[in-house]
């Protein structure tokens, strides 16, 4: 008891740097707690971003695949005189021969 008595009456500001270190070092834990909790979440945003990219990536792609394979069929059905398409519909695999 008669060092803190001491410690108040004297030596203050040794107390009251015990505590400024105390809640200094109190701050940069919970700061950087904060920090590593944010770099963390950024991270696996970054993630989930580059994935869906990726996902569009591959969409368009196959839009694109797509688009070019009706415009083939397109000007190959033109090409065709009636009698050619109607013989090309009937083999089809999607005609069914009721």
């Amino acid at each position: 008891m008669s060092f803190i008595t001491e410690l108040l009456s004297g030596g203050w500001h040794w107390l009251a740097a015990f505590v400024a270190v105390v809640v200094a070092i109190a701050a940069s834990y919970f700061g950087g707690k904060k920090v590593g909790i944010t770099q963390t979440q950024a991270k696996a945003d970054v993630q989930a971003a580059k994935v869906e990219s990726q996902q569009v990536a591959a969409v368009a792609a196959k839009q694109k695949e797509n688009t070019e394979t009706a415009k083939n069929v397109t000007q190959s059905n033109a090409s065709l005189s009636d009698d050619a398409a109607r013989s090309k519909l009937q083999s089809s695999k999607y005609n069914s021969a009721d």
